[in-house]
């Protein structure tokens, strides 16, 4: 045995061994590592022979060389000889398997590809479940609104008082200043005017009274619309007008329905009214300042004595006693 054939068991050796500890393919790169293995052992057999032929040309002409040739030999193609020794003694089959522990890096690598693919789908699917996040937030606004909806609207009218003048007050000036309360922030108004507001919700209006009865309505509203009201009747009696007068005729009646004739002087043109419990009637002052109107009782019941009213649009009146007589 030369030292060649030494080298190459030495080599085919050390492949066993390495084959021995080697793990498995993985199943999923077997077919690509027999392709592999099948263009190696070709590339093996043909290094081997060109190997073979210069170590024995190199054996035949120079002994003393023998050492250095081999060493270069078994330097560059120190893979080559262990392949031609194994192959000799057995089947191809088996070392075409044995061979792949030489070209396992190549497979290795080749794996690689899929596992940096596979975690790109991942993100994937972790993009698709932030939709899902940003939905679950938006309701919570439409849960704060229903309680805005649901306050309930504002039905409460402003109170409202009128403080000055008093009911039934009498002036001899025709303008005065109206004072009053209301509710703070609302808005008062007597007609077409409007009243001066203050502070905690008092106000003031200033306004020129005609001659006579004037009936005052003063309203107050506030800002969801409510309104309220009050009123007062005030007189204004001019100092060059007539002198007021009222008399009642009879005072008692047997007639059915029993009546009253009522008559004086006053202001010409001016309103007179009568007024009672069980009757009413109203007439105006002539031109000669004279008046007359005659006023029914028909509900009033016999035997009872009651009170007649009469006044003019000045506020000025006279009250007189009436008792129906008609029989039971």
């Amino acid at each position: 045995m030369n030292a060649v054939d030494a080298r190459a068991r030495r080599a085919a050796s050390a492949i066993h061994e390495s084959l021995a500890t080697a793990a498995p393919p993985a199943p999923f790169a077997t077919v690509v590592r027999r392709a592999a293995i099948a263009k190696v052992v070709n590339l093996a057999i043909v290094g081997t022979g060109i190997a073979m032929f210069i170590a024995a040309g190199a054996a035949f002409r120079t002994p003393q060389p023998l050492v250095p040739v081999a060493d270069t030999a078994t330097s560059t193609t120190t893979e080559a000889p262990p392949l031609t020794t194994t192959l000799a003694p057995r089947d191809d089959r088996p070392e075409v398997v044995a061979l792949p522990t030489t070209t396992e890096p190549v497979p290795t690598t080749e794996p690689a590809p899929p596992t940096t693919s596979a975690p790109t789908t991942p993100p994937t699917t972790t993009t698709t479940e932030a939709p899902p996040t940003t939905t679950t937030t938006e309701p919570p606004p439409t849960t704060t609104k229903p309680p805005d909806i649901t306050k309930p609207p504002d039905t409460t009218p402003p109170a409202i008082a009128i403080v000055f003048p008093e009911n039934r007050m009498r002036f001899a000036r025709p303008a005065i200043t109206i004072r009053g309360t209301t509710e703070p922030g609302a808005t008062v108004t007597l007609g077409k005017h409007e009243a001066d507001m203050g502070d905690e919700g008092l106000w003031r209006l200033r306004l020129e009274l005609r001659p006579g009865r004037n009936r005052l309505v003063v309203t107050a509203a506030d800002a969801a619309g409510n309104t309220a009201q009050d009123v007062v009747v005030v007189f204004y009696e001019p100092p060059d007008i007539a002198p007021f007068s009222a008399h009642a005729t009879f005072g008692s009646c047997e007639l059915d329905p029993p009546y009253d004739v009522y008559y004086g002087r006053g202001e010409p043109g001016s309103a007179i009214s009568v007024i009672s419990k069980y009757g009413s009637g109203s007439t105006r002052v002539g031109l000669d300042g004279g008046w007359e109107v005659k006023v029914f009782f028909p509900e009033a019941p016999s035997g009872d004595v009651f009170w007649v009213r009469v006044a003019d649009e000045y506020g000025r009146s006279k009250t007189f006693e009436f008792v129906s007589n008609v029989p039971k």
